[in-house]
């Protein structure tokens, strides 16, 4: 199929979005299982980090200590860590191996002999359960530790860590739980020779994705010995967390991608140019690994080495691609507001993606410069991904709404919350506020600091409203009873 004529076959009813013309019916009842579940964990992580992102929020505001029991600074670091590894990891895991099913159906289906889960005895099939069941097990291994307020916390950067068994336990059972659909989805696509733009992104997306892996067992096999346990946290997860970054660039490219066609009916670049890109990302993460075999563990130039493959292997493929769905959304701007509400959260995420990353080059590593820069870039990816609930994930379950100017409101809501809760984090962090702190930690001592933290409250707790409507709309999709079959075109 060229891309002409998904391009037709996805066309834009009146009301919301079709099913895409490269996924449409290629499902099978075993996969759409799967694909139920990694979608509702997927949203239950989202509404863990929202909730305790909401509590964050209310810790940081002047005078929290003195109302709010989990506002003291060691509570705090422990809902910190769990906010971070739900809000982005977990989430992050869950997108990613919704989409992992989809793909791969559409490239079993593209085979054209029996679907890949059915052959070897049922083995994929198992794969696929084991790995949904898995995945959503390790939510109480990571939640149970911080609640009981077990272990010591190590906010280190990317994955922070909880010192404690079940929760690296948790960890690794929701990392290798992902591994494995996308192992199965790279076994099938190497017997095709052409592959299908969207489906090439994701399989990109899920190679990156085992680098980001062979990075941290990597770490953990060269970590220096006598390391204290802030130091080996920081060190282990510092490369993994660097290229993990590069896997969620691009499944955010890949969401702008897919979600262009169903809602423009046109894709922002040449399909063989957004492979092009994707194969430099790959290209850029792929040299995570190498690192550790050229420098010392834990040495100064190795982290000024992973810091480089931000400046200079991430920002051209990813550039490229969201200059191109600019370009698009400028060329058929009178159709976007008329168009799906979901290119109108494409458009939200690259405005906050573009302030974040501006805001990035003036961050400093102490204050909350730093927590305003990836909080902006990191809830755009979310903003994408939301965006993907009803422009791919619910058309291909049976599921759809009208409700156009509510999920509207959810992606304006998000964005415009974050970009102030960014904006009054990043003032604060220029008055000298410390990162990672809360309540009377944070020496709330002039009235600037004083005003810039409250913004950031505001902010947040705007944000968390639009989370929270996605998240209510997409349960109850989810949970209804799927009415007659959606078909393509």
């Amino acid at each position: 199929m060229d891309d002409r004529e998904v391009i037709a076959r996805s066309l834009p009813p009146p009301v919301d979005v079709p099913v895409d013309g490269n996924f449409a019916g290629k499902l099978t009842p075993d996969l759409r299982a799967e694909l139920f579940g990694w979608s509702l964990l997927s949203l239950a992580a989202l509404a863990l980090a929202g909730l305790l992102a909401l509590l964050l929020a209310l810790a940081r505001m002047p005078g929290a200590e003195v109302i709010f029991p989990w506002a003291g600074q060691s509570f705090f670091q422990k809902l910190l860590v769990v906010h971070v590894s739900f809000a982005f990891f977990i989430w992050y895991l869950g997108i990613q191996g919704a989409m992992t099913v989809i793909v791969t159906a559409q490239s079993a289906a593209a085979l054209d002999r029996p679907t890949l889960e059915q052959s070897g005895g049922g083995f994929g099939i198992f794969v696929g359960r084991f790995a949904v069941l898995g995945f959503g097990l390790s939510f109480v291994a990571l939640l149970i530790p911080a609640l009981a307020d077990l272990g010591e916390p190590s906010l280190n950067n990317y994955i922070p860590l909880l010192a404690h068994p079940l929760y690296f336990g948790g960890l690794l059972m929701a990392a290798v739980c992902l591994a494995l659909p996308i192992l199965r989805l790279l076994i099938s696509l190497a017997h095709q020779r052409f592959v299908e733009a969207g489906t090439f992104g994701v399989a990109c997306a899920g190679a990156i994705y085992l680098i980001a892996l062979a990075c941290v067992a990597a770490a953990f096999f060269t970590l220096p010995p006598n390391t204290d346990l802030a130091s080996a946290a920081e060190y282990v997860m510092w490369g993994g967390g660097h290229v993990l970054q590069f896997a969620n660039t691009a499944l955010m490219l890949c969401g702008f991608y897919l979600l262009a066609r169903v809602t423009l009916g046109e894709t922002p670049l040449p399909p063989a140019w957004f492979k092009a890109m994707l194969l430099l990302l790959v290209a850029g993460a792929t040299a995570g690994p190498l690192l550790y075999l050229t420098y010392d563990g834990g040495s100064p130039a190795m982290r000024m080495t992973f810091t480089d493959l931000y400046w200079y292997a991430l920002p051209v493929p990813a550039g490229v691609v969201m200059l191109s769905v600019v370009a698009l959304l400028f060329r058929r701007q009178r159709d976007v507001w008329a168009a799906a509400p979901e290119v109108k959260a494409v458009a939200a995420a690259l405005a906050l993606f573009a302030f974040g990353g501006i805001i990035g080059f003036y961050e400093g590593s102490v204050d909350t410069r730093t927590p305003a820069h990836y909080h902006a870039m990191l809830i755009a990816v979310t903003l994408s991904f939301m965006a993907l609930y009803f422009g791919l994930f619910l058309p291909l379950l049976h599921r759809r709404t009208e409700r156009r100017r509510l999920r509207t409101a959810m992606y304006l809501l998000l964005g415009g919350g974050q970009f102030v809760h960014s904006l009054g984090l990043y003032l604060a962090g220029v008055e000298g506020v410390a990162r990672k702190t809360a309540g009377a930690a944070q020496d709330l001592d002039t009235t600037n600091k004083i005003v810039f933290m409250v913004v950031e409250g505001i902010g947040g707790v705007v944000a968390v409203a639009g989370g929270l409507i996605f998240i209510v709309l997409a349960v109850r999709l989810l949970l209804a009873k799927a009415e007659h079959d959606v078909t393509a075109g």
